[in-house]
């Protein structure tokens, strides 16, 4: 068995009502409220934290329509500063998160913030301020894992600060009853990606790969159940619990490999290329992906295949099935427009994979070359 270590930076909380907890957590204090866009006010949480800050006696600041634009994150910092604010809360998707990450780590090294992002300098361990966080559209994973993107919209440039953890990571699943069922698909259907990249690799340690084939497959089971009914409270909260489970670190101790991360460098294509989200960028681009690397892995992939979704033929035909039962769960296999070679390798990232199979992966998924699609396939 290889050396492994398990981190429990954070504490994981998993509450039907977090008001109690949060009230604790931010007694008498000036905290700062970090969210998106209307979506915290549909489904309970602005209630939620409102509620506890008045039963705290604390006081509230708020900061809406959070990104992970690094502009934005200054502008936290700033507000942090001058008005001696702590802690942060921040409730939403990935981008909200990892902006409040940034914000509780800027508040102490904004001089040199970029560096961390971009990989120069480690932030693990140094000073922040106390951070809580509470995902509304669960897939990231982020209240629970270490990274935190952010991007320059003057430059384009991007990176992930690796290192930045929350002390405290509340679930609560009925924030994600407001959610349509095409986004509601996405939650799982990204957390299952996630976990797949997370397991895959040629785990050599067999508890860990056994636990990670086992929520995955919980995880996909709640997709097809709230395919049926969206109400169902229980298959939410085993999608919010897997996505957090995709960056607890304690899945894939004994992996060989990391080709499955190159995932993340990929998808950032059709975000730039296309202007779709993470969720259907990553979606859509993972079975094309596994079978690009097929070439290279094509043990571990074929495992992986029938361990987690009972496919059982060639590499070609399990990629076949996962798009179309990714598709028959609501959301779209592909994107729409048109990408030259050109334009596709222009994009920077930090993948692996050479350019001839970037591009093959971009050419798979366009509206152009499945002009007719219905569940992910060409009728």
């Amino acid at each position: 068995m290889k050396d492994f270590q398990l981190r429990n930076e954070t504490r994981l909380l998993f509450r039907n009502d977090p008001t109690e907890d949060i009230a604790n957590l931010i007694d008498n204090k000036k905290a700062l409220f970090v969210y998106g866009g209307g979506s915290v006010r549909k489904n309970g949480c602005y209630k939620d934290v409102s509620k506890a800050a008045s039963r705290a006696g604390a006081t509230l600041y708020e900061m809406p329509n959070a990104s992970r634009v690094l502009e934005m994150i200054q502008n936290g910092i700033h507000f942090v500063k001058k008005y001696g604010v702590q802690p942060i809360i921040g409730a939403g998707g990935a981008q909200v998160m990892d902006c409040s990450k940034l914000i509780a780590f800027g508040t102490f090294h904004e001089t040199d913030l970029w560096d961390y992002v971009k990989g120069k300098k480690n932030p693990y361990g140094l000073e922040k301020l106390p951070l809580i966080l509470m995902p509304t559209y669960p897939s990231s994973g982020s209240e629970y894992g270490l990274g935190a993107v952010s991007a320059d919209a003057g430059t384009g440039d991007f990176g992930t600060a690796y290192g930045i953890g929350a002390e405290t990571a509340i679930l609560v699943p009925k924030y994600s009853l407001s959610l349509n069922k095409e986004m509601t698909a996405y939650t799982g259907l990204v957390t299952l990606v996630q976990l797949s990249a997370s397991v895959l690799g040629g785990d050599k340690n067999k508890l860990s790969y056994d636990i990670g084939v086992s929520v995955m497959r919980n995880v996909l089971d709640a997709v097809k159940k709230l395919k049926e009914d969206p109400k169902d409270v229980d298959a939410r909260g085993t999608i919010l619990y897997g996505a957090a489970l995709s960056t607890s670190g304690r899945l894939g101790l004994g992996k060989e490999e990391n080709y499955a991360y190159d995932i993340y460098e990929v998808e950032f294509i059709p975000e730039v290329l296309f202007g779709v989200p993470y969720r259907q960028s990553l979606t859509t681009l993972f079975p094309r992906f596994l079978e690009v690397m097929a070439k290279y892995h094509e043990d571990d992939i074929r495992r992986y295949f029938e361990d987690v979704y009972g496919f059982n033929g060639d590499v070609a035909s399990s990629v076949n099935s996962m798009v179309a039962l990714f598709g028959d769960m609501g959301v779209k296999m592909y994107f729409e427009g048109s990408l030259t070679e050109k334009e596709c390798l222009d994009v920077k990232t930090g993948s692996l994979l050479k350019p001839a199979d970037i591009f093959t992966i971009m050419v798979t998924v366009q509206d152009t070359h499945y002009p007719k699609m219905k569940s992910g396939f060409p009728e």
